[in-house]
């Protein structure tokens, strides 16, 4: 099992070498039975949506796991052409070596003058074992490609080799791992690396769980309340880079108190300012079917807040736009917009993961917006003129009411005491 270094796990000090991390333990024990057997011959890899927390993921490992493994990262500028990236490879090795205080000077040249099948030959049969003989046999050194989708394409392209992935395969060993983490959506441009890539030795990264997310705020106060757990959740959905700033910001905001919801109410619109841009790269990356769905959940959550809503809701919802969609295509859109956890989707009820994203949506699409015809629907801000000619407006009606109440009010005895509130029930 992977060792604790030390690491500090108090992520909310701003003094921490360590960024915060929870969660993933299913995936790093994975990682390490990967970089420990010696089994397996391809590399171990990681896909995940933007943000989804690939490279913390690594930083974790390289923190938790002992000093056996030595982590090196190839140069991804070189991968447009192959002799650059063998070199590349056979440097990262030499750079992780230096980087223990290895002398590095005694390891061979690298044969630059060569063609690229016989440095293939020299690096599996004299580069590669000079440094493994260098770090030790107890050592095992590990090539870390944060984002391996360029050299899938480079193969694609011809830049390299088709038996680029198998012959990379090859290299592996007990001295020799791989981790590489990809983009969701390029996943299935990594064949271009079989079998050096596989589905068996792949790992998602999804969305922390609630659980999760109260484990995060306990790092910084422990016991957080399970009010604020839930809400936080809730607005963030687990995205793990907006839970962790929404954290920090309820951490600050909470000046050494206990942390209670009112913080984070306090910090929201701040926080929401903060993942406009990434909202809207979100928005813009769904179809326009996806996109008219997601404004359906998004107003129906507005207009009936309490409801278990479903698909029959949201084609309900549509048919009353310019963007109607049968029940059919309705669940087709759900079933992909909850791979891409963008709402869950269960069997009672169907909603936005994140409140965030919902508002966002609600701010800058509007129903008339939804036009078939026209594609992918445009999310326009908020207009200021629009919005402050609204608070004017609001504020002379209010304004008329309260004079209107005060001219109809009846009139009383000097002992009779008259409520300037009325209460609801």
């Amino acid at each position: 099992m992977p060792e604790d270094s030390g690491a500090p796990h108090h992520a909310f000090d701003p003094g921490q070498p360590v960024s915060p991390f929870v969660g993933r333990a299913d995936v790093i024990a994975r990682i390490h039975q990967h970089l420990t057997s010696a089994a397996v011959s391809c590399a171990f890899t990681i896909v995940g949506r933007r943000r989804a927390g690939r490279t913390a993921l690594l930083e974790h490992i390289r923190h938790r796991f002992d000093d056996t493994f030595v982590w090196a990262f190839p140069d991804m500028a070189a991968v447009t052409d192959e002799r650059r990236w063998l070199a590349a490879l056979y440097q990262a090795g030499k750079d992780a070596a230096s980087a223990r205080g290895l002398s590095v000077h005694r390891l061979p040249r690298w044969p630059d003058e060569k063609p690229a099948d016989e440095q293939r030959a020299w690096l599996t049969g004299t580069g590669l074992p000079e440094l493994f003989e260098l770090i030790r046999p107890q050592r095992r050194l590990v090539w870390v490609i944060d984002g391996v989708e360029p050299l899938a394409e480079a193969v694609a392209r011809g830049e390299h080799p088709a038996d680029l992935g198998a012959w990379m395969s090859q290299l592996i060993g007990p001295q020799l791992g791989m981790i590489f983490t990809a983009h969701l959506d390029q996943e299935g441009a990594l064949v271009r690396l079989a079998p050096l890539v596989q589905p068996d030795y792949t790992a998602r990264l999804l969305a922390l769980t609630l659980h999760e997310t109260g484990d995060l705020l306990n790092m910084g106060r422990d016991a957080a309340d399970p009010e604020l757990v839930t809400t936080l959740h809730g607005l963030t959905g687990g995205l793990p880079e907006w839970t962790l700033k929404a954290a920090l910001a309820v951490h600050a905001q909470s000046h050494g108190e206990a942390y209670r919801v009112e913080h984070l109410r306090t910090v929201r619109p701040a926080l929401a300012a903060e993942a406009a841009p990434y909202f809207k790269q979100v928005w813009e990356h769904l179809s326009g079917d996806e996109q008219a769905v997601v404004a359906a959940l998004a107003y129906l959550r507005f207009e009936r807040p309490d409801a278990a809503l479903r698909g029959e809701d949201v084609e309900a919802w549509l048919a009353d736009s310019d963007y109607p969609l049968d029940l059919t295509a309705v669940y087709a859109v759900l079933r992909r917009l909850d791979f891409v956890e963008v709402i869950d989707n269960t069997p009672n009820q169907v909603r936005m993961r994140a409140g965030l994203f919902e508002s966002w949506v609600r701010e800058r699409v509007k129903p008339a917006q939804l036009r078939k015809a026209g594609g992918a629907i445009e999310a326009r801000p908020p207009d200021p003129a629009t919005v402050r000619g609204l608070a004017i407006l609001l504020l002379v009606l209010l304004a008329a009411l309260l004079i209107a109440a005060a001219v109809n009010q009846p009139s009383t005895g000097p002992d009779e005491v008259v409520p300037t509130v009325t209460l609801g029930r």
